[in-house]
């Protein structure tokens, strides 16, 4: 195809009226959909730019009016905050960031409790729901590919002008395919256009994890322009070509996913976050009715350098106290193991099936790349645990040698230090 029949095809398709509607309407939606995402994740950057702040503050209303009470005491109401700050790329995928905690507070309590204290949704199943650029990508874009091909090549032959085509154009299917091109060009450009304007606008680094989110819109959009041509290849009327792209673009972005979601959720039944908080101070309060000997002994495995450390066996100690505490995590570890056990296995099962549903699976790639995942989450989890294993080491000198709150130097307190 010469240069001026590509121009000529190019003039045809922008005088068509889904371009001049269909493009403004998609960058619009983008647009919108960077404005929301960078709304969701600046208010959560805000919140994580006073954690230092806020807690210095709880930690001057606990401690200040109280120099000469006992630290173990007050350590009972001292929050920590930890942090899950966003990758730079999170406003363009929210995953599940705007449901799942940020800014978890912990204390030296039993922790379990504190990790998991709302269920877990399946990121991958429930993310279509969070309107951003990701959503706008995988959902809508697609739509507009749909709009501009689904009467490709059903459309001449319906108006009858498919003979003249192969007098003026011998290769009749090549020149169709230049259409299909030039019409996935369009939504691809459009796309283009969105991404940049977010990375000059949300200053995103140019990057190889910018580079891999274009590289896979622009494979998903090459598929969904593959199945168009397929479609189109078929022969059938254009309202069969439409009723089948919107049939399939139904069951791959919303029927295909739900079912997933309902097999997985049957093949791997999640316990509720309720039972971990059960187990674990179960756990707590069985260890009151115990002999302290028998509480002692079981911390005492976990650390032994602190089995010489006195602890009062005729009255009430901090030393026995957080013993308890560690008692309650011991007695929930294993239903703790087992929910994220079955929580990884439900996601891990539910990746491979997706993958016959392109749009979901897109999707999760996505929130993988801008670190907005369930896996994400977890390492922060795991970080929050670490934080807190190193804040109980700190303070147990505090708590065995009945420290009062003015002897403590509480700026040497461990932060919790967390990235992706």
């Amino acid at each position: 195809m010469t240069w001026h029949q590509l121009t000529r095809e190019w003039l045809l398709l922008r005088r068509q009226r889904v371009v001049s509607l269909g493009v403004p309407l998609l960058l619009v939606a983008g647009l919108l959909a960077i404005g929301n995402g960078h709304r969701v994740i600046q208010r959560q950057r805000d919140v994580l730019a006073e954690v230092a702040t806020r807690q210095a503050a709880e930690h001057r209303a606990i401690l200040g009016p109280q120099p000469n009470a006992v630290a173990g005491d007050q350590l009972y109401y001292l929050a920590f905050h930890t942090a899950r700050a966003p990758s730079p790329w999170a406003p363009l995928a929210l995953g599940q960031r705007d449901v799942h905690a940020f800014n978890l507070k912990v204390r030296i309590h039993a922790l379990q409790g504190q990790l998991y204290d709302a269920d877990l949704d399946n990121p991958l199943l429930t993310s279509f729901g969070t309107f951003d650029l990701a959503f706008v990508c995988v959902v809508l874009a697609p739509l507009l590919l749909i709009a501009l091909a689904w009467n490709l090549r059903s459309g001449d032959e319906e108006q009858g002008t498919l003979p003249l085509l192969r007098l003026q154009a011998p290769g009749v299917a090549r020149l169709y395919a230049v259409r299909l091109a030039l019409r996935t060009a369009v939504v691809w450009i459009t796309l283009l256009v969105v991404v940049a304007f977010a990375t000059v606008w949300l200053g995103l680094p140019m990057d190889t994890t910018l580079a891999s989110m274009i590289g896979v819109l622009t494979l998903y959009l090459v598929g969904w322009c593959l199945f168009a041509g397929l479609v189109a290849a078929l022969r059938r009327p254009s309202e069969f070509n439409l009723m089948l792209l919107l049939g399939v673009w139904i069951v791959a972005t919303a029927l295909g996913p739900a079912l997933v979601n309902v097999l997985a959720g049957r093949r791997f039944p999640l316990p509720e976050a309720l039972e971990l908080t059960v187990a674990q101070r179960q756990g707590y309060h069985g260890a009151w009715d115990e002999p302290m000997a028998e509480v002692m002994e079981a911390f005492y495995q976990r650390y032994p350098e602190w089995r010489s450390a006195p602890v009062p066996a005729d009255r009430y100690s901090n030393g026995w106290y957080y013993a308890m505490q560690q008692r309650g995590d011991d007695q929930s570890r294993a239903s703790a193991q087992r929910y994220r056990e079955v929580m990884e296995g439900r996601e891990a099962w539910s990746r491979s099936r997706l993958r016959w549903f392109p749009p979901a699976a897109v999707h999760a790639r996505l929130n993988a790349l801008a670190r907005t995942d369930q896996a994400s989450y977890l390492r922060y989890l795991d970080s929050v645990a670490e934080y807190h294993e190193a804040l109980k080491r700190h303070f147990f000198p505090v708590i065995f040698s009945d420290q009062r709150v003015s002897d403590v130097n509480w700026s040497l307190a461990p932060r919790h230090q967390h990235s992706d």
